[in-house]
């Protein structure tokens, strides 16, 4: 990550406005500290932050005015690369990263996010439209890592064009050893058309009337089956436009596995897997259950983190915020994954699995930000060991909590996405 942070020509060309009149002078303010900054998520007042930054390192805070000035040097585009980077660095330091049966497990899903009601705003990322008023926002489409809580791809999109447009142009640029989980907002055939072409694996949950034989399969009782689908219509004309160049009426195999919800209701989930011994149906139901931890990570990042509160009102600063909150995320997943096996051993006697507290685990690397990129290496490692001790000591018991009835909440800009009564600020 340090290393990431250090301008040579090329950096400076690609993520700087003026590459050869910014940063060059000395100043307390640096490239790296602003990257820092950022990064921690500034969501307390500028003047507090960099007070808390600069005490952190035991120097005299700059002023508001400089950090503004200096942060408008810098493109988003560094942003997003540095968040690519951190995933793409995770699978690269911790091979032994969570798999199902050798494969990686992806959910594909999004959400909406309010942003800033600046006209400004609006113009760069969209509106979200009613019949009273129009609001700048944005949709984000996540493709998650849901065995390692990774997020390794976002793509931000207007709310004009559809997630499953974004999602068929991304088939092609995803790993191939992997398993992609969509909702069913996600389904017909086109996905699965493009998945078999590219050689990856899917799991979609389908609407029951998708086609005659999905409505028979409902009817009938068995509990998986192969049938053979065919391209063609609405999916046909979809990838046509996007230049994904289908085949007209290319017939595929897919097999269907039902669902029986403890209602009694029937769900089907469509997939590539079709080693019936190495993937049972029970384990593709279970691991479509596992989709849900796409929508946890959104609360996080809602909640926790605090995604809609953002530390500029510049088109610019509202996207370095955005992307430097996905990269906190992904930070955070990071190190808890380097802490499973004290955790494991801490626990292994108690009654219940225990998994670090999210939210505690994040104000506590915000604290830490000054020491992950000022800090000589021989130092950082040192005071990781340090930080990675803090963190197990905030552990909570996992409890599976009876199945309730979901409830909508509004998402309010400047709000915590849902509020619980125990909850309470880290930042």
């Amino acid at each position: 990550m340090q290393e990431f942070c250090l301008l040579n020509t090329q950096r400076r060309q690609q993520y700087l406005y003026a590459p050869f009149t910014s940063f060059i002078r000395n100043s307390p303010l640096t490239f790296i500290r602003t990257i820092g900054l950022i990064v921690g998520l500034m969501r307390k007042s500028t003047a507090i932050e960099l007070f808390d930054f600069f005490a952190g390192l035991n120097q005299k805070a700059v002023t508001k005015s400089a950090f503004v000035q200096r942060r408008q040097f810098i493109k988003p585009q560094f942003f997003k690369d540095f968040f690519l980077h951190s995933a793409k660095q995770f699978y690269a330091c911790f091979s032994h990263h969570h798999t199902f049966r050798g494969l990686r497990v992806f959910a594909v899903d999004g959400t909406g996010q309010r942003l800033p009601r600046e006209p400004w705003i609006g113009q760069a990322f969209g509106y979200h439209l009613n019949q009273h008023d129009r609001v700048p926002s944005t949709r984000i489409l996540a493709t998650f890592d849901l065995l390692n809580k990774i997020i390794f791809r976002i793509d931000l999109h207007t709310q004009k064009s559809a997630e499953i447009t974004h999602a068929y142009t991304n088939v092609a640029k995803l790993p191939k050893e992997a398993i992609y989980v969509y909702d069913r907002g996600f389904d017909g055939y086109g996905l699965p058309f493009l998945h078999r072409r590219y050689g990856s694996h899917f799991v979609i949950r389908v609407k029951k009337g998708l086609s005659p034989d999905i409505r028979g399969f409902v009817k009938g009782s068995d509990k998986e089956q192969v049938i053979n689908v065919v391209l063609k219509d609405r999916a046909y004309r979809s990838l046509r436009d996007l230049g994904l160049a289908p085949e007209w009426k290319a017939i595929f195999p897919v097999r269907l596995v039902k669902v029986i919800l403890p209602s009694g209701e029937i769900e089907v989930l469509m997939t590539s897997l079709m080693d019936r011994k190495r993937f049972h149906y029970k384990r593709i139901v279970e691991l479509y259950g596992w989709r849900w931890g796409v929508e946890t990570a959104f609360h996080n990042l809602k909640s926790f983190l605090q995604l809609a509160l953002v530390s500029a009102y510049t088109q610019p600063g509202v996207e370095q915020d955005i992307w430097a909150t996905f990269w906190n995320y992904n930070i955070n997943s990071v190190l808890e994954f380097s802490t499973e096996q004290q955790v494991q051993k801490a626990t292994e006697n108690r009654q219940y699995f225990y998994q670090i507290n999210r939210n505690v685990a994040a104000g506590l690397i915000k604290r830490w930000i000054p020491i992950f990129f000022c800090s000589s290496k021989s130092k950082w490692r040192a005071k990781t060991k340090v930080l990675k001790e803090q963190i197990c000591r905030h552990l909570e018991p996992y409890r599976l909590r009876p199945s309730r009835v979901r409830k909508r909440r509004l998402i309010r800009a400047q709000e915590r996405h849902i509020y619980e009564s125990n909850y309470r600020s880290t930042f």
